[in-house]
């Protein structure tokens, strides 16, 4: 009965998707696409081999009002249809046909419903799990070693420490027909940069001076000092249309949307669903579904249930326990990673001593095991996973050792004071049993340990405001730049936003690497610090974690390790 249903609704959507698309689109063109091919404040990885599909038992390794928005083929103030039917309106468009798939809609159920769908809203996840098929950016991370290659760019290069060309990709269109322009790409920069934009500030691009255009495919981005980090950078910033976001005021795109990406908004349906259909002018060629349906279903489980029962292909961001049974568990190597914050401050977690009987005290492939079932990796002593630049293969996790930390504890002079751990209640994977789980081990190595949940806003207060800072604090933090300057920055550097840290010796050395321009010498400063912090760590450096996905036992897609959910690189067997 629910197959019938599910089947029954893709072809309600095509018929109407056949009714309101320019003429001469029922047999869309195309090839596939991309086959081969610092944090946010409030956000709180991993072997690089790839992606696995873990086999699918414990612990195996292995908002608009309405329903139809303004970009609706064929509706009021539509960007996809300006009056083109068939790729001759889009030169760059053309490509081979598509191969026939028996499913042309595919269904994707995410955690929650974006505010709006505008991609230089920062710190809205939800937002950008959709908007990142609707937009692009200059650069995109691609490689088993994710790498910034060039998407929207053509090319770059180093004009000085300062200045970076940028060489715009011709025959590029927006969904409104209009092309793409260096003025497009300069406003996008500007815009997205300028204090007053009335959204959270992306801390990533916070280097970046502004942009100018300088030839007919040629900007120049100026960066505030040397930023060997930019084309990373980049890969958070897309690009809009000028003419088109001018038109919708100073304000945020909130219910439209106008990119360049292979799918183009249909309609948002408010509280319930975002439909996206595939943009006949694509510069990269056409995907292989003709729509993709983003359900919002907060629960894991009921994400997972809706793949079980046909109502959904997909199952972003499920927990290691509802991946189990799904008739695909996918994962990949993700950007969060796991740790426990000291206080350097005040109180007894000053001592060195203390903070190394807590990593000694702590067992991060037991914990990784027990609460991730494998879908995570212990730490190895750094805040980091292969793949990061800047990850040193020069330290490595010790394995847990309660001898050795009650030794420590006794040269630091610990007479069993109450230590005080918080964590924040109700929050991302697994967090609660974590924190219970490193105390319990806490606690048999000789710490007294008094385990705190917080509501977010007291959470919060107490992870940005040194002040409020309880000798330990559980924390995530999302490397999006897969580069550990931004977490030496973030989490070290005295002038980090959650730094309660004071070492003249690591600010000089954390300010050296991420101004260094050349690679090999960069590399080199970035193993002398994690010496020095694994020597005298900063924190418990616990797991690196993997993005968990359900899906349809037909469905072929390798995650990214970016967590993109890019539908222009899905088929259907």
């Amino acid at each position: 009965m629910r197959d019938t249903a599910r089947g029954l609704r893709c072809i309600a959507i095509l018929i109407a998707l056949a009714l309101c698309l320019p003429a001469g689109c029922a047999g869309l063109p195309g090839s596939p696409h991309g086959a081969a091919s610092d944090s946010l404040p409030d956000s709180d990885g991993m072997s690089v081999e790839g992606v696995t599909g873990k086999p699918n038992t414990p612990g195996s390794q292995s908002p608009a009002e309405g329903s139809w928005g303004p970009g609706n083929p064929g509706g009021s103030g539509n960007p996809g249809n300006s009056g083109n039917s068939g790729s001759s309106a889009f030169p760059g468009g053309a490509g081979k046909e598509a191969p026939f798939t028996a499913k042309p809609v595919v269904i994707v159920a995410v955690p929650e419903e974006p505010s709006v769908l505008d991609p230089h809203f920062a710190a809205d996840d939800s937002c950008r799990l959709i908007t990142n098929n609707i937009y692009e950016p200059l650069f995109l991370f691609e490689g088993a070693v994710p790498e910034p290659v060039p998407c929207l760019a053509a090319g770059y290069r180093l004009l000085d420490d300062l200045r970076w060309e940028i060489t715009i990709r011709e025959g590029v269109y927006f969904h409104d027909g209009s092309v793409f322009t260096a003025d497009d790409a300069v406003y996008s920069v500007n815009r997205a940069v300028d204090p007053a934009f009335n959204v959270e500030p992306f801390y990533d691009l916070s280097t970046i001076v502004g942009a100018e255009r300088t030839g007919e495919q040629t900007l120049v981005i100026t960066t505030r000092y040397p930023d060997p980090s930019l084309p990373r950078r980049l890969t958070r910033l897309d690009m809009v249309s000028k003419a088109y976001t001018q038109s919708k005021a100073s304000g945020p795109l909130t219910k439209t949307a106008n990119g360049t990406g292979p799918y183009m908004l249909d309609h948002w349906t408010a509280g319930d669903e975002i439909v996206l259909v595939r943009f006949r002018g694509y510069w990269g060629g056409q995907p292989a579904q003709d729509v993709a349906v983003f359900r919002f279903i907060r629960e894991p489980a009921a994400r997972g249930e809706a793949v079980l029962s046909g109502e959904a292909d997909i199952a972003a961001a499920l927990s290691p326990e509802d991946a189990v049974g799904m008739p695909q568990a996918l994962s990949a190597p993700g950007t969060g990673i796991l740790w426990i914050r000291f206080d350097q401050r005040s109180g007894a977690m000053v001592s060195q001593a203390m903070r190394q009987a807590a990593n000694y005290a702590v067992g991060s492939d037991e914990l990784a095991r027990e609460l991730f079932l494998d879908y995570a990796a212990p730490c190895e002593g750094q805040i980091g996973r292969p793949g990061f630049f800047g990850y040193s293969g020069l330290v490595s996790g010790a394995p847990r050792d309660i001898r050795k930390a009650g030794e420590l504890l006794e040269e630091a002079g610990y007479a069993g004071e109450p230590l005080r751990l918080l964590a924040e209640s109700g929050s991302l994977q697994c967090k609660e049993s974590l924190a219970a789980a490193v105390a319990g081990q806490l606690r048999e190595a000789g710490f007294n340990v008094e385990l705190d949940f917080a509501e977010r806003k007291v959470y919060l207060d107490a992870l940005f405001d040194p002040r409020k800072a309880p000798d330990m604090l559980l924390s995530y933090t999302a490397n999006d730049l897969y580069d550990m300057g931004g977490v030496y920055s973030m989490l070290v550097h005295k002038d980090g936003f959650q730094s309660t840290v004071d070492n003249a010796g690591l600010n000089v050395l954390i300010e050296a690497a991420r101004t260094e321009m050349d690679a090999a010498k960069r590399t080199g400063l970035y193993d002398e610090l994690a010496r020095k912090l694994y020597e005298d760590p900063f924190a418990i450096y616990l797991l690196s974690l993997e993005d968990i996905y359900g899906a349809a036992a037909d469905l072929d897609w390798a995650p990214r390790q970016d967590g993109r959910i890019l539908i222009a690189e899905m088929r259907f067997l």
